[in-house]
């Protein structure tokens, strides 16, 4: 019986044999066209919003670079609904709908998630200066946090991306269910069409002839930030991402080997090395400044609080009481920040621990205990050590991580009987620093010596604050100014208890607010605030470029702690002779390593090295002929992060770190 059934072409037309077997594979053309116009869309809107801080000359580029990964992206990503496309065309009717049902829904989620990640972009960039990556997935893993961020704060961006969801998602299943099973003949001619449209598929992938495929480092091709993040597609970059996250692998930098590494930063730090050891070749010996009675130590970690906002540091002068502890204290004048992240801060300022390419050593699997730490080294001397934070402590692996490694009691959300005020990212600083007291009362009382990282959070997006502070002005510098009259508060408090004179305190950043700009490393962004007060500390100031990867040894040597420690930071209260002041700048991708007199060098992915100088007047980095001395050293300390985690060299028994 010779008749058509219902799903297959009921066109009695006569087709070119090639048009025929080409007939079924036409959706996938028409899925290609959309998605290219709506990257194209984006990474105009993208150049339009900021065309202000972009080279236009570099436009053209920019977009055939963009096109270029955008049919790589699709050339992986329509690899399986060609198969699926022949399949269902060549075999008998009823095996040929299950493999149209399953290229259907294939389709419509990757297309829908391509569609979502695209409508994101622009606010992402907005807040992150970047396009979405790991940094997405990981707000993922928080859905409460981040439900309280967007509601309270990106309500409106939250609502067009719903609608703009809602309208494609209709129209792209309408679409999709019109899509029906266009039979072919299975013979010679059907598997050449296969193999043909498999082979471009292959190619669009590749998009390289040469030995290894094409990646987003090979599209990379600019000195602005900007310009690269817009020439990416958010879809590609979220792979790249996970990809990395499943590797974590110390990326694409041009190598050096392990003894290259370790023999270069010895010979840079020049510290006391006898205790080191093959397993642990960084280990040297810190013998402390004060070598009177014991020092509590206080670090307060303020979040987002860059020294752009900072009156004392050439800021807006929205913090004049940071700039009274300034300008009573011992304060640095040029501190920078190793991440964007409050995870990158808490490893440096912790653990000493250099900046990596990939996540935080906060939430990698071998860091959760005997991972160097203030903390790990203290509770060996009898210290009391807590974390105390407003929000949620399972934020970012933090109460794991710091459980793990010596810390014995954890302070959260949990912890606050009525507190003044509870916003999305928990309670007010007020609140935190009552508790804080109260804390350090406490262990006072009993009589042994204590260690504390108290870490802010109401300077956070969305900016909620009390309302008899704010007046129902909800924005970032009201956020900061909240912040700091907070931090007064305490500073004024904590003066008057009968520990002070027994503490050192310290107020330094997590990181800048927003780390942003059109440079490769935004170097400006990581300047941070960081002073010191309490136990007898004077006033002065030190103007040299240090880095977070500093405060552990500073801080032991002020309190009177003797040890040997794996992290490669400057105790600085005993800075050597001939000292050039450096920091480690970790942006996404990029490394940066920085010099006093601004000489600074740019580790990229894909073995690409930029020298340039950075004018601390300006904030401005002006590239520059090699430097191959500075170079070596620059991918050095670059690869030491990585190098440390997966040969365990911060990785130290509790005893092992006493002396």
């Amino acid at each position: 019986m010779n008749r058509t059934l219902p799903d297959h072409d009921p066109s009695n037309k006569k087709h070119h044999p090639i048009s025929k077997y080409l007939f079924p594979y036409r959706h996938l053309i028409y899925f290609i066209l959309f998605f290219i116009a709506v990257y194209a869309l984006i990474r105009v809107a993208g150049i339009v919003i900021y065309r202000e801080d972009i080279n236009m000359d570099e436009v053209p580029k920019l977009l055939f670079n963009g096109l270029r990964t955008d049919l790589s992206g699709l050339g992986y990503i329509l690899a399986l609904p060609v198969l699926l496309t022949f399949l269902a065309s060549s075999l008998p009717y009823g095996i040929g709908k299950i493999f149209l049902f399953a290229e259907k829904t294939y389709l419509l989620i990757t297309g829908t998630l391509i569609f979502f990640l695209e409508m994101c972009t622009i606010p992402f960039m907005e807040e992150y200066a970047t396009r979405p990556n790991r940094l997405f997935l990981e707000y993922m893993i928080y859905p409460a946090e981040l439900a309280k961020l967007l509601i309270n704060g990106h309500l409106a961006a939250v609502i067009t991306v719903f609608c703009l969801m809602s309208i494609f998602v209709l129209f792209f299943f309408r679409a999709l269910k019109k899509i029906t099973l266009k039979h072919v003949p299975f013979n010679l001619i059907s598997v050449m069409i296969f193999v043909v449209l498999g082979t471009i598929t292959f190619i669009s992938a590749r998009s390289s002839f040469e030995h290894r495929p094409f990646n987003l480092a090979k599209a990379i091709f600019s000195s602005n930030q900007i310009v690269n993040t817009l020439t990416a597609n958010s879809g590609y970059m979220l792979a790249t991402s996970v990809k990395s996250m499943m590797s974590e692998k110390a990326s694409t930098y041009k190598p050096l080997t392990q003894e290259e590494i370790i023999k270069e930063i010895q010979t840079d730090t020049g510290f006391d090395y006898p205790p080191a050891t093959a397993e642990n070749p960084t280990l040297n010996r810190l013998i402390p400044t004060n070598t009177g009675a014991r020092k509590n130590i206080v670090i307060i970690l303020e979040e987002s609080l860059g020294a752009q906002f900072v009156g004392y540091l050439g800021g807006s002068g929205l913090t004049p009481n940071l700039d009274r502890i300034y300008g009573e204290g011992y304060g640095f004048t040029n501190m920078f920040a190793t991440g964007v992240r409050s995870v990158r801060g808490i490893e440096a300022v912790t653990s000493g621990f250099p900046p990596t390419v990939n996540t935080s050593t906060v939430k990698r699997e071998k860091t959760q205990k005997n991972f160097f730490n203030l903390a790990s080294v203290l509770k060996n001397e009898g210290y009391q050590n807590s974390f105390i934070y407003g929000g949620e402590s399972h934020f970012d692996n933090m109460r794991s991580f710091f459980l793990g490694n010596g810390y014995t009691k954890i302070i959260d959300i949990n912890n606050y009987d009525n507190p003044i005020f509870t916003g999305s990212w928990g309670v007010s600083d007020e609140d935190l620093f009552n508790k804080a007291l109260e804390t350090f009362d406490e262990m006072h009382r009993q009589q042994q010596p204590f260690y504390s990282l108290v870490f802010t959070s109401s300077n956070h997006d969305p900016y909620e604050i009390k309302e008899s502070f704010s007046h129902n002005v909800r924005n970032r510098e009201t956020a900061i100014k909240y912040a700091d009259y907070a931090l007064g508060k305490f500073y004024d408090e904590v003066k008057t208890k009968p520990y002070f004179n027994d503490t050192i305190f310290l107020v330094i950043a997590d990181h800048d607010a927003r780390a942003w700009g059109s440079e490769l490393v935004p170097v400006n962004h990581f300047h941070i605030p960081a002073v010191l007060f309490g136990a007898g500390i004077e006033h002065k100031t030190e103007s040299h470029v240090v880095s977070q990867i500093d405060i552990p040894k500073t801080m032991m040597s002020l309190a009177g702690i003797k040890a040997d420690v794996p992290t490669v930071g400057y105790d600085l209260t005993q800075l050597p002779d001939g000292f050039k002041g450096r920091a480690l700048l970790q942006f996404y991708q990029n490394f940066c390593y920085l010099e006093d007199d601004g000489s600074a060098v740019m580790i990229l992915p894909d073995q690409k090295v930029v020298s340039a100088k950075y004018d601390f007047s300006t904030q401005t980095l002006t590239p520059t002929t090699e430097n191959n001395s500075l170079e070596k050293k620059a991918l050095a300390y670059a690869h030491l992060g990585e190098l440390s985690y997966e040969h365990g060299f911060f990785l130290i028994e509790n005893k092992q770190s006493r002396k």
